[in-house]
């Protein structure tokens, strides 16, 4: 039994690929990559500047620990669990804001 042959799609390739449609497969591939990386960069910049800030809480907080009259192992044990918390919580934001792609982080 014949087959009847299947009308051809326009978005279907015909054949090899014109040197214009080359040309423009490669520009938009070139814009994409050049979208990924400019995020990738940004989201990579931001999550540095969080992990200095963590580590300025950090070192602000052992300051004013070592420049206390007494200071009990709780007390500066609770102030490091305070700085990681509150650097976890600023790191999941910024993690949650990159849920889509291009999607920038929350600040």
């Amino acid at each position: 039994m014949a087959q009847a042959k299947k009308p051809q799609q326009e978005d279907e390739p015909s054949g090899p690929m014109s040197p214009e449609q080359m040309r423009q497969f490669g520009e938009q591939a070139r814009a994409l990559n050049e979208q990924i990386i400019e995020a990738a960069t940004k989201i990579g910049q931001d999550a540095l500047q969080r992990y200095v800030d963590w580590l300025q809480v950090i070192a602000e907080g052992q300051r004013t620990l070592a420049s206390s009259p007494q200071v009990s192992q709780m007390d500066w044990f609770a102030s490091m669990l305070k700085a990681q918390a509150d650097f976890t919580q600023q790191f999941a934001k910024m993690v949650g804001g990159m849920a889509s792609y291009g999607q920038q982080p929350e600040s």
